[in-house]
């Protein structure tokens, strides 16, 4: 997980404190620190700033001097998943009691962790007693830094509006740099109604035609203010739009000279900024209003609101692609939507176009980014008229992908549409500065939709249908079908993709346990092989995998199972220890590459205190041997704290016994595709004994899977195979039936050693 580092210049100390407040607490997710008034100064990982800022704040007013009591920390609840442990900063003391003479706050430490469950919240005290020697260090630090920094400035209005100016325009860190269009709305309208209490205005409005964007804020005694705004609009945006530059207007009769001042004069103070939109030209403005009788906009409210309007526009920015000056995805929905509005006729039938261009990677490779750049500039270029009719929507989805919209378009004719663009994307060179170059191509994707609402939903069918396009050959057209098994395929992943991340955010998923038997009856210990099954049983485990790995979710859906099954498994430690029950848990490829994965994994052994010689990690020797390096890194460094691996799927991969030899694991689980016919088949029979003798050589266990009868159980042993599992051995059961009849069955030993004492 990449780190975020956000915060108040000049106090980058803190962030060395925060690195160290994650090596001293187990399954920190984020740390922030606040100041004496809770003012956010730096913040390391996903600091969910709207949720703690006002528990902070109470935190803080509750330590003041005089209100009877002082707490110096304390747990708040973030979400289901996590806590925060807040500590009072004081200068000189850390965390220091109440005294008669008790040193100043100085600011907060939060730190949020992960829980598996609401007891297993470690108490506040513990963490304090990890932190004090840090809090006490970061405590002093913060005043000094605080004193030094203020010193002479307290009182001085520009310091105030800088803080103000900062605290209005910084991004709030929980949200993501995609934000959807009722963020920024939201955002802004936040941003207006600040502008219009620090000023002292009776109204702000943020006026943008072009993005279909209009906010008015008003301040609780605004009588008349929105009146005004309605008259006054239209002149100002006419104004800003062809002069580019501020108007601020302190004297009212010159409204009243104008042509806005028809009906009743309008007695209102005006200082206006423009929003620059796409192409450095004025797209909007931002207004703010005051009463006659109030002070004068000065130089600087002027200035203020100037910086202010350059933040509305790079907020805005994400509506127009600065590449290519195509929309963006979320602003071609947005115009899209308006069509519902605009056009008088019945709608649709709509149609959309999914475009990728063919090769772009090669041209990255072979003559630079730069010149990639150059071909999708030339390449959006073609979409606009001719080869486009009005109204059409273009839009750039990702580095190589576009998407049009077309109003009143059936999927003919934008089959039309799409191959006129083609046919004109080939006559560009993939680099003017090269002869001979290969024509430009592009693969499309087709699908309608009626309802401009449905617009969405008919683009992920068209990304589909482009898919398929490049599935058959470069330069495709394709129409979405309910009926093309390729377009099935790849919507079903889709489906299955929604399912995945809806159960990884509500744990939906489900944890069985299948027994690993032992055969040579030499006291080898038993133990059970995780599974995980989808809430959605009409979906195959396999299924469910292979859209793991398509998607890139497959290193998320290990950490779930990882997570899950020793936080089921730590409170019957004891029991699996007494049994010397083992638990072997699947590891997929992309996991094994990933260094945050491994220190995750680290984590949350350390934090459940299960003995690390119960846990094995199953890796397939296929993965294994396409990551070798990283796998064997990933291998060493867990069976350093004592955990075992077993190697999977094993004898189909080529050069098996290189590839023994090479990882360092302590089983091998022999392919079941050898043991479902050993009964019939002499070269499986031959298999599974060579198997047996090199493992037995190096001095590695064998498990055998599908095991699904006696007479192969019977089998496997005669051929000396060490364990088995299959259906034969015990079919699935949940996890937790497992793990409640493990402490059974120690209740009833220690029952019976009881009695014997």
């Amino acid at each position: 997980m990449a780190r975020s580092v956000r915060g108040a210049a000049g106090y980058d100390f803190l962030d060395r404190h925060a690195q160290v407040i994650e090596r001293l607490v187990p399954g920190v997710r984020a740390v922030a620190f606040f100041d004496a008034r809770g003012k956010l100064l730096r913040g390391r990982g996903p600091v969910p700033l709207s949720q703690v800022q006002l528990q902070v704040r109470s935190v803080l007013k509750s330590t003041a001097i005089g209100s009877g009591r002082r707490p110096l920390k304390a747990i708040l609840p973030v979400s289901a998943s996590e806590r925060a442990a807040a500590f009072v900063l004081y200068a000189g003391s850390g965390t220091r009691g109440a005294k008669p003479l008790a040193p100043p706050v100085a600011g907060v430490c939060l730190v949020i962790f992960h829980i598996a469950s609401v007891g297993d919240c470690p108490s506040v005290a513990t963490l304090q007693a990890q932190l004090e020697p840090a809090l006490a260090c970061v405590g002093d630090h913060l005043a000094r830094y605080a004193g030094e920094s203020t010193r002479g400035f307290a009182a001085h209005d520009g310091v105030r509006d800088l803080e103000w100016l900062y605290e209005v325009t910084s991004p709030v860190l929980n949200r993501g740099t995609s934000q959807s269009r009722s963020d920024r709305e939201e955002r802004l309208a936040e941003l207006v109604g600040a502008s219009v209490a620090h000023l002292e205005c009776v109204l702000g409005a943020l006026v943008v035609p072009e993005s279909q964007l209009r906010i008015i804020r008003t301040a609780e005694v605004a009588s008349g203010a929105e009146d005004a705004l309605r008259r006054l609009a239209p002149p100002i945006l006419s104004w800003i739009q062809n002069k580019n530059r501020p108007l601020v207007v302190n004297k009212t009769t010159t409204w009243n000279r104008g042509a806005a001042a028809r009906g009743a004069p309008l007695a209102v103070r005006l200082l206006a900024v423009p929003v620059i939109g796409h192409g450095r030209v004025p797209a909007g403005a931002l207004m703010l209003l005051r009463p006659e009788g109030a002070p004068e906009f000065t130089r600087r409210h002027l200035s203020l609101v100037k910086h202010l309007g350059r933040h509305v526009a790079s907020v805005l920015e994400t509506d127009f692609d600065v590449l290519t000056g195509l929309r963006t995805r979320s602003s071609a929905q947005i115009h899209v939507a308006a069509w519902a509005q605009a056009t008088p006729q019945p709608p649709g039938p709509h149609g959309v176009i999914f475009l990728g261009i063919e090769r772009l990677g090669i041209v990255n490779d072979t003559k630079g980014f730069d010149a990639g750049d150059a071909l999708i500039v030339r390449v959006a270029q073609l979409f606009a008229k001719p080869h486009l009719p009005p109204h059409a929507v273009a839009a750039r989805i990702s580095s190589d992908k576009f998407a049009i919209a077309l109003p009143n378009v059936d999927a003919g004719a934008a089959a039309d549409t799409a191959r006129a663009l083609q046919a004109a994307a080939a006559r560009l060179p993939l680099d003017p500065a090269a002869a001979g170059d290969e024509p430009v191509s592009l693969s499309c994707g087709i699908a309608c939709f009626t309802q401009p609402r449905e617009f969405p939903s008919a683009l992920a069918l068209a990304q589909l249908a482009c898919r398929s396009a490049k599935d058959h050959g470069r330069g495709g057209v394709e129409i979405y079908q309910d009926d093309d098994d390729s377009m099935i395929r790849r919507k079903s992943d889709s489906i299955a993709v929604i399912r995945l991340r809806e159960a990884l955010q509500n744990d939906r998923f489900t944890l069985v346990a299948q027994r690993i038997m032992p055969l040579q009856g030499r006291g080898d210990p038993e133990g059970f092989e995780l599974l995980l099954r989808s809430p959605n049983e009409d979906q195959a485990p396999a299924d469910l995998l292979a859209a793991a790995h398509r998607s890139q979710l497959a290193p998320a859906l290990d950490l779930w199972v990882v997570e899950h099954a020793l936080a089921e498994a730590a409170p019957h430690r004891s029991a699996l220890l007494a049994a010397n029950v083992s638990l072997s848990i699947n590891i997929t490829g992309p996991s094994l590459t990933d260094a945050m994965f491994l220190e995750r994994i680290e984590q949350l052994i350390r934090r459940s205190r299960i003995a690390p010689a119960l846990i094995t990690f199953e890796i397939t020797e296929t993965i294994a041997v396409l990551n070798l390096a990283k796998g064997i890194n990933f291998v060493r460094e867990l069976r350093a704290m004592g955990c075992r691996f077993a190697l999977d799927d094993f004898g189909t991969g080529t050069n098996s016994l290189k590839n023994l030899t090479n990882l360092p694991v302590d089983h091998i689980k022999i392919d079941g595709s050898f043991v479902t016919d050993i009964l019939s088949n002499p070269q499986s029979v031959v298999m599974v004994r060579a198997i047996v003798s090199l493992a037995r050589d190096l001095g590695i266990g064998t498990v055998a899977e599908y095991a699904e009868n006696k007479r192969i159980i019977e089998r496997l042993r005669d051929l000396g195979v060490q364990y088995a599992q299959g259906y034969g051995v015990e079919k699935p059961r949940t996890f937790k039936d497992v793990l409640n009849e493990l402490s059974v069955r120690e209740s009833q030993r220690n029952a019976a050693l009881g009695r014997e004492i």
